[in-house]
């Protein structure tokens, strides 16, 4: 089996550079994830480009596999929010299956109520160590990725 063909990918969408860089650096060392391609994007916006320009390329995603494994986005950022991005990718047919993660350093009470219309996987507030971080997403990715996944209730 030709293992870049399967090589999960992960789309990490963060406005803030240092933060997406320990984001992937984490991901590098999550059990799960460590073999995965990481592209990171700085906003919603940029995330809706490379979903339309990877999805007109794929074809069949099963064979393709051009489309990413999982979302992780930001909430807050310029241009296009993460809320945003995510009403995006739930209103296109094609993309509405996708695993999406949303992150924030504070979620408001109406925020929480957007993310769960909206059908978010997951959400979290980041921590503030690496370990921290590592913790939280391999807990979170392991609850998305069993069978009895659901999203955000």
């Amino acid at each position: 089996m030709n293992r870049v063909a399967t090589r999960k990918k992960i789309l990490v969408v963060e406005d803030n550079l240092a933060y997406a860089n320990i984001l992937k650096v984490t991901f590098q060392h999550s059990p799960l994830w460590a073999e995965a391609e990481i592209k990171l994007l700085q906003d919603g916006k940029e995330a809706i480009d490379y979903l339309l320009e990877n999805s007109a390329n794929s074809g069949d995603r099963q064979e393709s596999g051009q489309l990413p494994d999982l979302i992780l986005s930001d909430i807050n950022m310029p241009h296009l929010s993460g809320l945003e991005l995510l009403a995006w990718i739930r209103q296109t047919a094609h993309l509405k299956h996708l695993p999406v993660i949303l992150m924030s350093s504070s979620i408001e009470p109406l925020e929480l109520e957007i993310i769960k219309c909206l059908r978010a996987n997951y959400y979290f507030i980041k921590p503030l160590t690496i370990s921290e971080l590592l913790n939280n997403l391999n807990q979170t990715i392991e609850q998305i990725q069993t069978p009895e996944a659901h999203l955000v209730e």
